[in-house]
């Protein structure tokens, strides 16, 4: 790993280093220029974690170009250490108009390598060669694939840093996903140790065979030791068109020669591969009505008539054998090409119709395409009086050609805009996740169900409770749950984030959420440095992302909130009816009913027939995770992790004698004896599950501090602690409401009894008479001392 001394020394080693180059390098390791993302539309933001770069993670603002060149950096041993987003400098580049013009450019990377360091530009495939034709002074391309961004380079070249351009192509999608998993695997003892012997045996009699089978043979459970192989050279495999994780499809071998070979017999007897189908184009590939009219067409011409078609026909034909077309290709009806395709609108016409659409109509939320209309022909007669407007159907067929995309900004703003944009070409998206552990998702969802808190004779208190969901992308397992009563929150994430550790003793690589502040805290940032996992934020107002775990929440509300009491599934139903039967009347289910049958429903989904799936989820599950142990992350349910996921809260009062008061519950451990006369405040994490339990800082560890119901907290099941938890923490308001409303009538009682003896005088009052002689003296009035006289007020009457 790279540290301080070791940037010195790399330093050091360049005598001919400028001393701007050097500046520059140390400017870039202590920290980036700027967060990545800042301009991010549509981007998937990760923070991961770099082993060569000590303790710290590498920043990517996109998924396949910046991600892929961070696994070839981790993977390649020339490359010393990446460092994300380095200091801008200022470059004299061409605009859209073709002037220059000086602006600020801030590359991608800078890396260290034994020549020197070098500043990096990602690029994807497709963007490169757009920019290679829109901008030829800028960029620059050479036969081997080499490519220049000459303002960049120029301005590097000042400070004696070397500018290169990294060119991402899709097909190199393989690749990098084989080499991620090749440098866990290296992370990870194998159970077994590989038979080398045997190895070579079973692939002498086949020169190449299958991981699975290979697997088979070997008596493998897991995949580690062959992996582990194929990293240090023993089999040969072709990264850039197999997969491992596909282990039934990835062939192997002892040389490449032979993989080679057998990887073109194979490929000779594939359906589909990529590259083999593009577009084609009508002339060769007709429909079936064309070539209906050109079989006619054929059989007419070699029938011998003679009439102006098959003279015309026969013209075709000659013309045709020039572009080396067949006769039946030839006499293809051209359909494509019929139709006028010169301007039909008047000029004024068609721009006023195009300013009406793009200036005013797509801007006017809830305004009807028919009442569009009516307020564009009105402003028609205006603007052009001597031309008609054109026809609603005209009208209708300029509006469908606007851009999805450009409509939703104009009527939804971001979210709309990105719910209507084209989709993305599926042959150049990135691979979606295959093994579990590799990425899981989370998310929130405010259940569509009342649950009871409170209740009393004639009256109950009732919530809305909030799922928090942790779902594995590759098979759709539940990896955790958590239910909470307030709006999500840090102590949302530390509940799934335990739960997930209580159920399976590990963690997934990598987690993608939504940009919440809950998910965007520091807290959530620093757990997943502290585990060493990748955090991703999805683009923000992108409906699109997200939906894994959204389908979960959509089954659980349809196939079984729905048939439970108090819910809110149907929202249409529930609006339409009276108070008497409003949902909230019906509920019934208590907090730990309701967890108890969040989790029925869970192990009912994971073990049911689910689409095309041939064994269900939880089975699947299982076994991929067993042949492919190095994905997740083991983390034990002890000490450090608890401490590591409670959430620090602010300072609180210390009070030597009781401890720390929170919430009006005292917490108490030896360990605060050292503070004593030395802080009157001290820093607290909260447990986010446990009531009785909070960490305390004294001096350099956090100690924790219990409560006194602790010990009867201990002796419950894993539901009521849970619930306990929940009233405690997150009810709290609730309970305020409630202890204010009952104040409110022990008050109201008070004033009834006050008023109700004011009117009916029912209690006797006495009147005692003191002597002054004995004033001061502690007298006992029903001792026989006569020195006081007691007597009773006489009552004239008593009314009821």
């Amino acid at each position: 790993m790279f540290d301080d001394e070791q940037l010195d020394g790399y330093l050091a080693r360049y005598d001919n280093l400028p001393e701007t180059a050097d500046c520059y390098v140390r400017a870039s390791w202590e920290k980036p220029s700027r967060m990545v993302g800042t301009h991010a539309k549509d981007n998937l933001v990760s923070f991961v974690p770099s082993r060569k770069l000590r303790g710290g993670t590498y920043s990517t603002e996109s998924r396949s170009p910046e991600r892929a060149f961070l696994t070839l950096c981790e993977f390649n041993d020339e490359v010393l250490v990446a460092l994300d987003q380095p200091d801008p400098v200022q470059i004299h580049k061409t605009i859209k108009n073709g002037s220059k013009r000086w602006s600020s450019y801030t590359p991608d990377a800078l890396i260290l390598t034994p020549g020197g360091p070098r500043v990096v530009e990602v690029k994807a495939a497709e963007t490169v060669a757009k920019l290679l034709k829109s901008y030829p002074d800028d960029w620059e391309g050479s036969d081997d694939n080499q490519v220049v961004f000459k303002p960049a380079y120029n301005a590097f070249a000042k400070l004696g840093i070397q500018h290169v351009v990294y060119v991402y192509s899709s097909a190199d999608r393989y690749l990098i996903e084989n080499l991620d998993l090749i440098l866990l695997a290296r992370h990870h003892a194998a159970s077994v140790s590989l038979d080398e012997n045997r190895v070579r045996s079973v692939l002498e009699d086949a020169f190449a065979v299958s991981l699975h089978e290979l697997m088979k043979e070997l008596d493998l459970t897991e995949v580690t030791p062959l992996v582990h192989a194929i990293d240090r050279g023993l089999l040969a495999a072709d990264l850039k068109r197999h997969r491992i994780v596909d282990l039934e499809n990835c062939l192997v071998s002892l040389n490449e020669n032979l993989l080679e070979q057998a990887i073109e017999l194979i490929n000779e007897q594939q359906i589909y591969r990529d590259g083999l189908v593009h577009s084609e184009g009508i002339e060769l590939v007709p429909t079936l009505a064309a070539a209906e009219r050109a079989l006619y067409r054929l059989e007419q011409v070699q029938s011998g008539i003679s009439s102006r078609n098959v003279r015309r026909w026969k013209r075709l034909i000659e013309l045709g054998q020039h572009s080396n077309l067949s006769d039946f290709q030839s006499l293809i009806p051209r359909q494509h090409l019929r139709g006028n395709r010169s301007r039909k609108l008047p000029t004024v016409v068609e721009e006023c119709l195009m300013d009406f659409l793009m200036g005013t109509y797509i801007k006017a939320q809830g305004l009807s395409r028919y009442r569009g209309y009516k307020q564009y022909e009105a402003r028609a007669q205006e603007s052009h009086p001597q031309f008609r407007a054109v026809s609603f159907q005209t009208f209708l067929i300029k509006l469908k050609r606007i851009p999805g995309e450009i409509f939703g900004q104009a009527r939804g703003g971001n979210r709309k805009a990105n719910a209507m944009a084209s989709p993305t070409s599926p042959e150049e998206r990135h691979l979606k996740a295959s093994v579990p552990w590799q990425l899981a998702a989370a998310d929130h969802y405010l259940a569509d169900i009342y649950l009871v808190l409170f209740s009393r004779t004639g009256e109950v208190y009732i919530e809305r409770p909030w799922i928090t969901a942790l779902i594995d992308l590759a098979t759709s397992k539940i990896l955790g749950l958590s239910i909470s009563f307030c709006a999500p929150s840090r102590r949302s994430v530390a509940k799934v984030f335990r739960d997930c550790v209580r159920q399976h003793g590990r963690l997934p690589r990598e987690i993608v959420v939504d940009r919440g502040p809950d998910f965007k805290s520091v807290y959530l940032a620093s757990l997943m440095a502290h585990y060493g996992l990748t955090l991703t934020l999805r683009p923000s107002a992108s409906p699109r992302y997200g939906g894994e775990v959204e389908g979960f929440f959509g089954e659980f509300k349809k196939e079984w909130l729905c048939q439970r009491p108090g819910n809110l599934a149907d929202r249409q139903e529930a609006r339409s009816v009276d108070g008497k039967k409003a949902p909230k009347k019906a509920a019934i289910l208590q907090p730990v009913d309701f967890y108890k049958e969040l989790l029925a429903y869970r192990d009912w989904r994971e073990n049911k027939c689910r689409g095309g799936n041939l064994v269900p989820i939880d089975s699947a599950f299982k076994v991929e995770t067993e042949t492919f142990p190095f994905y997740a992350e083991p983390v034990e349910y002890d000490s450090q992790f608890i401490a590591v996921t409670a959430v620090e809260d602010k300072k609180y009062a210390l009070d030597p004698q009781r401890g720390i008061n929170i919430k009006n519950t005292w917490y108490y451990s030896p360990p605060l004896r050292k503070l004593e006369g030395r802080v009157k405040r001290v820093d607290v994490r909260l447990d986010p599950e446990n009531p009785n339990l909070v960490f305390a800082r004294v001096g350099d560890k956090w100690e924790p501090c219990y409560s006194s119901g602790i010990t009867e907290y201990s002796s419950k099941d894993v539901f009521s602690q849970l619930v306990l938890g929940m009233i405690k923490h997150e009810a709290a308001e609730l309970r305020r409401k409630i202890s204010r409303q009952h104040d409110l009538e022990l008050a109201e009682k008070i004033r009834e009894l006050d008023e109700f003896k004011k009117q009916t005088k029912s209690t006797p009052v006495w009147e005692i008479e003191w002597d002054e002689e004995n004033d001061g003296e502690d007298l006992d009035i029903f001792s026989g001392n006569q020195s006081s006289v007691i007597r009773p007020i006489s009552i004239q009457s008593w009314e009821n």
